[in-house]
């Protein structure tokens, strides 16, 4: 399954460590928060983040997106549209 570049870029975000709401994610990314919500809820599906859609809402990045982001092609696409 491809990712998306604003789910890429939310997955880059959360790959920081560090458990974040929906708007620290639209201000880390640049995305609106509905764009950024959109994109963390899609990678929950993927299960390459956990969070939920309750207020506050606090999204992380499980086992398997480190995996992704340690690949080389997602290092490259972010190298890329950084």
């Amino acid at each position: 399954m491809a990712l998306s570049e604003n789910q890429a870029k939310v997955l880059g975000a959360l790959a920081q460590g560090e458990p974040m709401t929906t708007q620290e994610l639209s201000t880390l990314t640049g995305l609106a928060p509905t764009t950024a919500r959109a994109a963390a809820t899609f990678l929950t599906h993927g299960g390459w983040a956990s969070g939920t859609d309750r207020v506050p809402t606090y999204w992380q990045i499980t086992d398997c997106g480190l995996r992704l982001v340690a690949t080389r092609p997602y290092r490259e696409f972010r190298a890329a549209n950084a």
